[in-house]
């Protein structure tokens, strides 16, 4: 078995919230699995509207206010 290369086509991003162990464990597993992607505290650093919808838009969900 040969180890696989991680490849990413776009930039991850992980909203993080690094004391809750779940947000902790999926960072540990992208990062394990060789990518290091762009974390935003998002307690500190939250998405505008905007960008809440942008995000929603993209996984094929609705926003709502």
């Amino acid at each position: 078995m040969t180890a696989r290369t991680p490849t990413t086509a776009y930039p991850m991003t992980i909203y993080h919230k690094p004391n809750c162990s779940t947000s902790r464990n999926v960072l540990s597993l992208i990062r394990e699995s060789g990518v290091e992607p762009e974390i935003v505290l998002y307690l500190e650093t939250p998405p505008s509207q905007k960008k809440l919808r942008e995000l929603a838009k993209a996984m094929g969900l609705g926003a709502r206010d």
